[in-house]
């Protein structure tokens, strides 16, 4: 019998169990542009399968996410996440997991033209492309969450008042983007970037930004460092922003890439080049290849989650999980 790995205790202690749906969203106004959708949320308490997450064809993982259970009563909070160049909507599982622990509601959605599967296939798309449909990727997973699109039937679970966006690396670009877009879009009332790649974001698309927003940054970051792509968009951010660094934290400290590393050598027949590309990455979670990547990643939960309750205006919102 396969023994399927598990990705083991949660980051942080759960305020909620939480649920995992997976489905595709196709946008009709954009060719029939199909996405596919990880959905986190708070579930209700019950006996329900765990949500297998296949990273390759019958190769995964198991978490504490539950497998489309119910969602808890609501409403929640929403989180609208983007992923990074070359990224898939699931790389995040274990933050979306701790942010729907927490209360959120957390949907992620591939950028096609900028997934693993697109830069291995050479069908990725030019930067001045991706950046635009990175956007409208955002704002068609907002309206479907909403009900404006067609798609997903989550909107009684949502509190619209409460709504955020956020992303890793060129996601924290999609994040601010659409925050400092104009005119903008009056539903988002806060953004957070983690490791992000702002030096294609104009100062005056920052400026405009004018909801909370936060940057979390690896002082261990070779691919967007600090000096490249935080200083300068801070600077531009003004009295809206705030910003957490981190020393002991790389490009990768926020996705799952240490978790992937661990679980490697319990996959049998995983193929060898799946294990040189995470190798590749081993020094991008901590800057050291090797460091426990648990503490890393926990911290920047605690932090962002933080951040998010306090932007939102969470901090009377937030209740035990039920026995």
């Amino acid at each position: 019998m396969t023994v399927v790995p598990d990705a083991g205790a949660p980051l942080e202690p759960q305020q909620h169990a939480v649920g995992r749906t997976v489905s595709l969203l196709v946008d009709e106004e954009r060719d029939g542009r199909a996405l596919g959708i990880d959905c986190w949320y708070p579930a209700a308490p019950g006996d329900h399968p765990k949500s297998f997450y296949e990273i390759l064809p019958g190769v995964g993982f198991t978490s504490s996410a539950f497998e489309d259970p119910p969602a808890a009563e609501g409403p929640h909070p929403l989180i609208i996440w983007s992923h990074g160049r070359s990224g898939t909507r699931m790389v995040y599982g274990m933050v979306c997991e701790g942010l729907a622990a927490r209360g959120y509601v957390v949907i992620s959605a591939d950028h096609p033209g900028d997934t693993l599967a697109d830069w291995l296939l050479g069908t990725a798309v030019d930067d001045a492309t991706n950046e635009t449909q990175r956007v409208a990727d955002m704002r068609f997973v907002l309206d479907a969450a909403l009900r404006a699109r067609p798609g997903l039937d989550l909107a009684a679970a949502i509190d619209t008042s409460r709504i955020a966006v956020a992303g890793h690396s060129y996601g924290g670009f999609t994040a601010l983007a659409l925050a400092g877009s104009d005119p903008s879009d009056p539903r988002v009332r806060a953004v957070a970037g983690l490791q992000s790649l702002t030096r294609s974001l104009s100062r005056k698309t920052l400026a405009r930004i004018e909801v909370p927003t936060m940057l979390i940054v690896g002082m261990q970051d070779k691919t967007t460092p600090p000096e490249v792509d935080a200083d300068r968009a801070f600077e531009a951010l003004g009295n809206t922003a705030r910003r957490v660094d981190f020393d002991n934290a790389g490009h990768q400290a926020c996705s799952d890439v240490g978790l992937y590393l661990e679980l490697a050598p319990q996959v049998e027949g995983l193929p060898e080049i799946v294990f040189e590309y995470l190798q590749s990455m081993a020094a991008d979670v901590t800057g050291t290849a090797g460091d426990p990547w648990r503490p890393t990643l926990a911290v920047h939960l605690e932090t962002l989650g933080g951040f998010l309750d306090e932007a939102l205006n969470r901090g009377s919102a937030r209740t035990e999980m039920s026995p």
